[in-house]
């Protein structure tokens, strides 16, 4: 069943050529998603874009590769992309392919990412439960907690353990925050505990520290080594002060 769907058939839109790769790694059987912008602006957010983010399952990302290529796409003039997981050292930031269209220097492309960088788990179990195929195509996109639970995981992940890409790290943080302001209060009522405590104040002004510690203590519910509210009275008195002060001042400034 769809969790969501587009304003207007994907396929009267200028993307269409971008959507059709998801049809035809569905066709051969590859088990993907789409990610990044795409789904942001089919929930009805103004964003243009910039490059079309495919989360492939690991073992299938050079099979993934073969199909887009016969597609018509070919790939990136720049250098290989594919590193180790982390993606430290890419110079672009994204560990897979980037393939593209001939003779389309301003089209996006197609960025071939496997899933686990995305923290997404594409197994056959999880692919039926959490994604599901767009209305009148078979373009595969992911449940919105499912998507939002895989955001969370990669910030979380960044936060507790620095020094990764930070241009990829600001990414996925605006990818979440987007995501974040097109779900309904109620369905992120659905949220697993830690999930909504982590949304309840991640996107509040904390000083750096205790935004570290939100994602710790969301790492520790998820792990039953806390409860919730454990976790919110770990929470400084003053770092929730601090958002006060912060919004007082944005009010102020703001007249």
């Amino acid at each position: 069943m769809a969790d969501y769907v587009a304003d207007r058939p994907l396929q009267e839109t200028s993307s269409w050529p971008l959507y059709h790769v998801s049809e035809s790694l569905e066709e051969h059987g590859i088990r993907h998603c789409i990610t990044g912008d795409a789904i942001i602006g089919i929930l009805g957010y103004p964003l243009v874009i910039c490059e079309f983010y495919l989360a492939v399952a690991d073992e299938q990302l050079e099979d993934a590769r073969s199909v887009v290529l016969q597609q018509g796409f070919q790939a990136s003039p720049v250098r290989d992309i594919y590193v180790d997981k982390d993606a430290r050292v890419s110079p672009l930031g994204w560990p897979g392919y980037r393939l593209v269209m001939p003779c389309a220097s301003v089209f996006p492309g197609v960025m071939l990412v496997p899933a686990s960088f995305w923290h997404m788990d594409l197994s056959e179990s999880s692919l039926s439960t959490n994604t599901f195929l767009h209305d009148s195509t078979r373009c595969r996109f992911p449940k919105r907690l499912f998507y939002l639970d895989a955001l969370i995981d990669v910030i979380v992940e960044n936060a507790l353990n620095p020094g990764g890409n930070q241009r990829i790290s600001r990414y996925f943080k605006m990818q979440y925050h987007y995501l974040v302001g097109c779900i309904p209060p109620d369905i992120l009522l659905s949220l697993p505990p830690e999930d909504k405590f982590f949304v309840d104040l991640y996107g509040k002004p904390l000083p750096p520290k205790t935004r570290k510690r939100v994602s710790l203590n969301r790492q520790r519910i998820r792990q039953g080594l806390m409860n919730v509210e454990e976790a919110w009275k770990s929470i400084p008195k003053k770092a929730l002060r601090f958002e006060e002060i912060e919004i007082n001042r944005k009010a102020l400034n703001s007249r």
